[in-house]
């Protein structure tokens, strides 16, 4: 379970020392430091490229869509048979897809979780600093002249950092959100779709065998015809 640390709490220096207030919130900013950078992409896209492998592998068997989802000029050019035979030669190593779309879920599950915890320990840190700004401000009244000088531009910077802070929050909540949704995602194709796919692909192939089966023994009974009309004929 993810929880926020514990930081320390808004002081003002014992007496209206200038160089002290000058410094107002050095506490908290020396046990915060720097917030977590924010990445470029989410981390979701090795996933989402496996389970696009996945779907092209079950289009294997139904080559009229994959010819569908191809331009009359990509048709024209044959793209669509060149996908049609990356699509079969991925449905033969789907077992091998299926398990790098877990592990890519995998991954991309343990990043969530620790973007989890940065986003509480930058809501904590926005909370601790809008505390300071908030109390270093009631204090501005009572100061006067180079003390209310020195101590203002602190503040100032503190309720500055605590709204930076509040973006970087809101920024990662939103790849928070798209990340979760892209697993819940995973979880129906991987759970639910996917063996629903095989056992109706499974019944398929037997009702092909069996049609095969029907049509070898008419052909076979053709053929014991053919034959015994043969040897009707014979002397």
């Amino acid at each position: 379970m993810t929880r926020a640390r514990s930081l320390p709490g808004p002081t003002l220096p014992a007496c209206a020392d200038v160089a002290a207030l000058a410094a107002y919130g050095s506490p908290l900013l020396q046990v915060l430091g720097e917030p977590a950078p924010l990445q470029a992409g989410s981390g979701g896209e090795g996933l989402v490229a496996a389970l696009a492998r996945i779907a092209l592998a079950l289009q294997a068997s139904d080559p009229a869509r994959l010819r569908r989802q191809e331009s009359w000029w990509g048709r024209l050019l044959g793209r669509d048979v060149a996908r049609q035979a990356q699509a079969q030669e991925l449905q033969s190593q789907l077992g091998v897809l299926v398990l790098q779309a877990r592990e890519q879920a995998q991954g991309l599950a343990q990043r969530v979780q620790q973007r989890a915890q940065t986003i509480i320990d930058n809501n904590a840190a926005a909370a601790a600093l809008e505390a300071w700004a908030t109390f270093g401000a009631a204090q501005l009244a009572s100061l006067e002249g180079a003390a209310q000088t020195a101590l203002a531009p602190r503040v100032d910077h503190l309720q500055r950092l605590a709204t930076l802070r509040r973006i970087e929050s809101g920024q990662w909540q939103l790849l928070q959100e798209q990340d979760e949704a892209l697993l819940q995602r995973f979880v129906r194709i991987h759970d639910v779709l996917l063996p629903a796919w095989r056992q109706a692909a499974l019944a398929g192939q037997a009702q092909a065998q069996a049609a095969q089966a029907a049509q070898a023994a008419t052909l076979q009974a053709q053929i014991d015809d053919e034959v015994a009309a043969a040897q009707a004929r014979l002397p």
